[in-house]
């Protein structure tokens, strides 16, 4: 097999403690393709040196010629890199958990990727990923932005939007689901077709083929013995005649979830934060040659194998398909043109081109529509800074109940954030 080489690819976010998860996907598919430099880049650099040692030593171990960067210096990573790959912060994990506990005081699910703290965690991170975005256009024009970067939907419409470059966003839940479902149909993950339909977080499977064969109906019958998707009521996944994925719980089981976060003694923040110390403890030692066993407790599960899908395919010219976030351009005639979607798409070295999944079944589409609405209006707050757009992004999220909720989250998770919302505030710059 031939072998293709990238000459750079630089992680923002390099301190992350997933890095060596992204890393371990060249290690898994060297034979395919190599790369002469991993830029890292990060504003910590406490956690920069610490994850870059353990990068390195990975790569040593597993005999490959890689060469590995650190810096604080966004355009120093960026200058010259192939691709880019954005898994950032703002804010670091205590907003995470201020954006988890705050919805609560009002009765709302408190989550870091959908209602009010998917909100504010897309409004801390829209205007450095448009800074990411202008450092391509200057440093790096041809490289492809690939957003790992949470809620990945609005950040990949924020930056399509907002820039010219070329950007795709992607998610772990389709492969972890294709996977699953492979296991349970007793194949081989590529003879698994999903017709996934909706956005990041919020999408459903329409039809499922097994080696070309439709098993929709058998899914829904035997709905409680799948993993990830046996979290719903088989009535209510008979009734929508498509199947749920996991996000949607929070929408579907919204009383439940509420209960269950209220109930619990720590938010997931709180729980990731203690995880991030063990992991950062063991990304020091230099005899941790291999990543560790206990990243897994992290979540992200088979992250650098969806990325490595991604980009072997543009490099190789594969025109497979995978499920991507990327512009709508009519694949779903329910939403804007403009608007983010995740759904199948054709790769190649021509780019990302969606598929055309049709009109969206009348039980799914008026909370598809809804949820587009709150994430377009928190692309346009996002970005502006405007308040009544601010107010019309809250108030549309379907997990907010009402004007007077939506504006009293808004009163409270403003200010808590005051620090990172350069476009609100912006006379802390």
């Amino acid at each position: 097999m031939e072998k293709s080489r990238i000459e750079k690819l630089a992680y923002i976010g390099g301190g992350s403690s997933y890095t060596p998860e992204f890393v371990e996907g060249f290690i898994q598919h060297e034979g395919e393709v190599e790369v002469d430099e991993i830029a890292l880049h990060d504003i910590n650099e406490d956690r920069l040196q610490v994850v870059g040692g353990m990068v390195e030593r990975m790569l040593r171990y597993a005999e490959l010629d890689t060469s590995v960067s650190l810096t604080t210096t966004r355009p120093e990573a960026i200058e010259g890199a192939d691709f880019i790959v954005s898994a950032i912060r703002v804010g670091g994990l205590d907003a995470r958990i201020r954006d988890e506990k705050i919805p609560l005081k009002y009765d709302v699910v408190g989550q870091e990727t959908t209602g009010p703290g998917g909100t504010l965690k897309a409004w801390r991170t829209i205007p450095v990923a448009l800074e990411i975005a202008r450092d391509l256009e200057k440093y790096a024009p041809d490289a492809w932005y690939l957003n790992f970067t949470n809620p990945s939907g609005i950040i990949t419409e924020a930056i399509f939007k907002n820039s010219d470059v070329k950007v795709v966003g992607l998610c772990n839940n389709p492969i972890n689901v294709q996977m699953g479902l492979a296991i349970f149909f007793e194949v081989m993950p590529d003879e698994v077709f999903l017709e996934w339909v909706g956005l990041n977080h919020v999408n459903w499977i329409q039809r499922i083929f097994v080696r070309g064969v439709d098993k929709t109906e058998e899914l829904i019958d035997r709905i409680e013995e799948m993993p990830y998707l046996n979290e719903f009521d088989p009535s209510l996944v008979k009734a929508l005649g498509v199947i749920p994925t996991g996000y949607l719980r929070y929408y579907y089981n919204h009383t439940k979830m509420l209960e269950d976060l209220k109930g619990v003694e720590k938010t997931r923040g709180e729980v990731v934060r203690e995880v991030e110390r063990d992991l950062m403890e063991k990304y020091a030692d230099p005899n941790q040659l291999v990543k560790p066993p206990e990243l897994s407790l992290r979540g992200g599960a088979l992250y650098s194998e969806a990325a490595m899908r991604l980009i072997l395919s543009l490099m190789f010219d594969r025109r497979d398909v995978q499920i991507l976030v990327t512009r709508n351009n009519g694949s779903i005639p329910d939403l804007p043109d403009d608007a983010s979607v995740e759904v199948p798409c054709v790769v190649g070295a021509h780019g990302v081109t969606p598929l055309h999944m049709g009109p969206l079944p009348d039980t799914i589409r008026a909370l598809c529509q809804q949820a587009k609405a709150w994430e377009s209006w928190t692309v346009e707050a996002g970005v502006t800074g405007d308040r009544g757009a601010a107010l019309m992004a809250m108030m549309t999220n379907p997990l907010v109940p009402s004007f007077e909720i939506a504006k009293a989250l808004l009163d409270d998770m403003l200010p808590a954030n005051r620090d990172f919302l350069w476009q609100f505030y912006p006379q802390t710059v």
